[in-house]
């Protein structure tokens, strides 16, 4: 024996043919009586609102699958929501039941537009347990797009404030601050808002993958990493297109205007340098973990190019003390480590749980330092530029060491020419200088600034 439509019952108002089984009052234009044995029992047609469903943040895997376990063993005891003919909340359990063919219960609430139908929607989602914070701030969100249109008119008067003395305007209503009002409503700071409204922008322009919203959604990466990443991200981007700009129209202008400049591996292009003759090098290698190959050949490099009590100062990052100084030990002395405090917001290191606020600067020497009369304060600080490369520091920062550390008739060399910041320095303070860059766009850049 099977479940069979016998009947079809069009009303406005169906009372269920079994009270004390059902005690729903449907509101439906048409209703389908079943018929078991001589058990009889209703299936609406309901009608799917692509708007209304995408209103629904989507359940997890395990989520999913527990629900349709608890259905399909103990029915859907929840009713459905519906409006008309439309379904409205429990979109999840009517995919589950259909797919099953599982009977369901409904109940009608009325709304008076779509409008109050959505705010509704979003509301009752704010009650499930569990919500992750992207969701509540995409759902806070399209109910600030709702929203939006209600509040500029409650800045209106009637008349548009025309034709009407001050005493007779009426009193208009209090003006409301979505995005205020949003971030309140999603249970988060208005900053976390924010970072969660970027997110959401950039998943949905394809600017991240969606991959990445779910991690942020089971927790994996925070709002505020992810934001910040993005934010870098379009950084980056500006300034690559702005050099590469730059790049082009300084080359042709006039290509190579620096015989200083060696475009390449200064590694391989070590002999461009006398052996001896340098009194500083002062240089900002990359910070990654294949950057600390070059640590061995930069040695070698400062050995052979440094002159007697000449220094190398480098910047690095903390992860790559112990690689520099073991590549530097037997070649240079170690004289020192320094800090780089820099004006702005710390580097938070989740998989360390450290905000950084300083970054470290080993001082090496050749031999002894000959000038120990000039005292070095070993904290320096100044702020973030990135104007001309992404690795670029402040370049009162390499003033200050080549100032005090390079004689006025002394060579600096920045073997990670870069932005130029180090070449900028050294001109200004006019010392002689000698930098190599391997990116052929970049190096062009630096003597473009250089120029100036």
């Amino acid at each position: 024996m099977m479940w069979v439509p016998v009947t079809r019952l069009e009303s406005e108002n169906y009372e269920t043919i079994r009270p004390g089984l059902l005690h729903v009052r449907l509101s439906l234009p048409s209703v389908t009586v079943w018929q078991f044995g001589s058990l009889r029992l209703w299936s609406d047609k309901l009608k799917i609102d692509k708007e209304f469903k995408s209103l629904i943040p989507p359940l997890g895997r395990e989520e999913l699958l527990q629900l349709e376990e608890n259905i399909k063993q103990d029915g859907c005891r929840d009713p459905l929501v519906v409006w008309g003919d439309i379904l409205v909340d429990g979109h999840n359990r009517f995919d589950i039941c259909t797919r099953n063919e599982i009977k369901f219960k409904t109940v009608s609430h009325k709304f008076n537009d779509r409008t109050e139908a959505i705010i509704w929607i979003i509301d009752n989602q704010f009650g499930r347990r569990n919500l992750a914070d992207i969701d509540r701030i995409a759902l806070a969100r399209k109910r600030e797009e709702v929203l939006r249109p209600i509040a500029k008119e409650n800045l209106r008067t009637p008349t548009g404030g025309r034709g009407l003395t001050s005493a007779k305007l009426p009193e208009s209503k209090p003006p409301i601050d979505t995005r205020k009002e949003s971030a309140k409503t999603a249970g988060v700071g208005e900053r976390t808002y924010d970072a969660g409204k970027l997110i959401l922008d950039a998943a949905a322009s394809g600017e991240i993958s969606q991959e990445v919203v779910e991690e942020v959604r089971r927790k994996e990466k925070s709002i505020h990493r992810v934001a910040k990443d993005i934010k870098e991200s379009r950084q980056k981007s500006n300034r690559d297109e702005k050099r590469k700009e730059a790049a082009q129209a300084a080359e042709q202008e006039s290509p190579q205007f620096f015989d200083n400049v060696h475009i390449g591996d200064f590694r391989l292009n070590a002999d461009k340098v006398r052996d001896g003759s340098v009194s500083l090098i002062f240089t900002d290698p990359p910070y990654d973990k294949k950057a600390e190959e070059l640590f061995e050949g930069l040695a070698d490099f400062a050995m052979n190019k440094l002159a007697e009590g000449g220094s190398l100062v480098m910047y690095l990052g903390h992860l790559q003390l112990r690689s520099a100084l073991n590549a530097f030990d037997g070649k240079l002395r170690h004289w020192w480590t320094c800090a780089c405090v820099h004006d702005g917001g710390k580097t938070l290191m989740r998989e360390y749980g450290i905000r950084v606020g300083w970054k470290p600067m080993l001082w090496f020497v050749k031999g002894t330092r000959h000038d120990k009369q000039k005292i070095i304060s070993d904290v320096v600080s100044g702020a973030t530029e990135k104007t001309h490369h992404d690795w670029q520091q402040d370049q009162s920062e390499a003033e200050y060491w080549i100032e005090s550390l390079c004689p006025v008739d002394g060579i600096v060399c920045d073997t990670f020419l870069g932005g130029g910041t180090t070449a900028a320095a050294a001109m200004k303070l006019r010392r002689k200088w000698v930098g190599f860059e391997i990116d052929h766009d970049q190096a062009v850049i630096a003597m473009a600034r250089c120029k100036q």
